[in-house]
């Protein structure tokens, strides 16, 4: 998660203990969101694919939300590209600080589209945040990539930390050829949980947030499924994995414990890229 986030949230954790009050997480202090509107910087992502030696086509994308705000992305076309791949990215993750990681699913080769979350990066700030609109907005994106990249190859979508209960409930309401869930969470009280320091920090989540339930959604789910966490990940640690794996539906699924690795660049890792490439085989 973005190291801005996390300090936020330990602030809130020593003023709880200072007070003796109870921490309200809403989506307003647990999302991330960026000071202002970015400017798309394509800089380090065509220097990273001219070291790379890749052939890729990259250019913007958006589309309008139900509130009317822009949500911008990108389109990256690589060169005999296998598969379609819409990515929901972890939180605070920008798409001007991720040219390697899109690179890495290019080696795969894959086509590429990501947005910046509302009010993260180059999109547009809502008026208010909220997870109902956020949800809204994953299925607008998801019509409108899949609409855009409609070829003869598969396509998947691959879901980050926080973005793995995005690209769940999304594989809820549409059909796909199979999800990628990286580092993904079982559900946010866990998460919560599980990184907060001191054992006498008492939460309280928005009814929202609490609703949220990745286990709820992927044992719903019953096309193809690629489980991946590095095995050192502390912040969304292999036990979430595991638990993901076991209750879900699908009779195609496959659960990959990257060694060494930690909760990020965990594409980096060869082993990562040739499990991808195996389950898009078995598609």
């Amino acid at each position: 998660m973005h190291r801005q986030f996390w300090l936020f949230l330990f602030a809130l954790v020593f003023f709880a203990l200072a007070t003796g009050c109870v921490i309200q997480v809403t989506p307003q202090n647990l999302i991330y969101q960026s000071s202002t509107v970015e400017k798309l910087d394509l800089t380090a992502f065509r220097n990273k694919a001219y070291q790379d030696e890749m052939s890729v086509a990259v250019k913007t994308v958006s589309v309008t939300s139900t509130g009317g705000y822009k949500i911008r992305g990108i389109q990256a076309l690589y060169h005999n590209a296998s598969v379609n791949i819409l990515i929901f990215g972890g939180n605070g993750m920008t798409i001007n600080k991720s040219a390697n990681i899109v690179h890495r699913f290019g080696t795969i080769p894959a086509n590429v589209m990501w947005f910046d979350y509302p009010g993260v990066g180059i999109s547009d700030k809502p008026v208010k945040l909220n997870s109902a609109a956020m949800m809204a907005d994953a299925l607008a994106v998801y019509d409108f990539a899949s609409e855009t990249l409609r070829n003869d190859k598969p396509f998947i979508v691959h879901g980050i930390e926080l973005g793995s209960a995005i690209a769940a409930y999304v594989a809820s309401e549409r059909n796909l050829d199979g999800m990628v869930l990286q580092s993904p969470i079982v559900n946010l009280s866990q998460l919560i949980h599980d990184n907060s320091p001191g054992l006498f920090t008492r939460w309280q989540l928005a009814d929202e947030l609490t609703a949220v339930d990745n286990a709820y959604q992927v044992a719903r789910y019953k096309e193809p499924l690629l489980i991946m966490v590095g095995e050192k990940d502390l912040t969304t640690p292999p036990k979430y994995s595991g638990i993901l794996y076991r209750v879900s539906g699908s009779e195609n699924k496959n659960m990959v414990v990257v060694d060494g690795a930690g909760h990020h660049k965990l594409m980096d890792s060869p082993l990562a890229v040739d499990a991808y490439r195996q389950f898009i085989k078995s598609l």
